[in-house]
């Protein structure tokens, strides 16, 4: 018996197409997906609610290819994001380093010179 998920709870915008999405907890690998926040009968995961609030989500495949008991079909948001659609999410890219800067510095004088440590005056 497919049920469908709250309407408003855990749904946030995507940073990129600003479209609902919903995060959900890959079973096996632990990953974290972005879901479509609405159902869809052409989704190729099947999404559930833990009793804690969670969302956990599983891959459809041949051996179990229709939802079971309390889940619904839903669609991974990186394959209708309006920027990136049919592509899968790129990594954010490194922050650039670069060398510290320094200060022009002005040697000290050495032992014995004037303006030195130990000068006679």
């Amino acid at each position: 018996m497919p049920t469908t998920p709250h309407p408003t709870r855990g749904v946030t915008a995507c940073t990129r197409c600003s479209a609902a999405i919903r995060w959900a907890t890959e079973i096996g690998s632990g990953r974290r997906i972005p879901l479509n926040a609405l159902p869809s009968p052409m989704g190729g995961y099947a999404a559930h609610t833990t009793g804690s609030g969670g969302l956990l989500v599983r891959e459809l495949t041949r051996d179990r290819a229709e939802p079971e008991y309390l889940e619904w079909k839903a669609v991974a948001h990186w394959s209708s994001c309006a920027p990136t659609a049919g592509q899968p999410p790129t990594p954010a890219p490194a922050p650039r380093s670069r060398p510290a800067r320094r200060r022009p510095s002005v040697q000290p004088p050495l032992w014995g010179q004037p303006g030195g440590p130990r000068t006679n005056r």
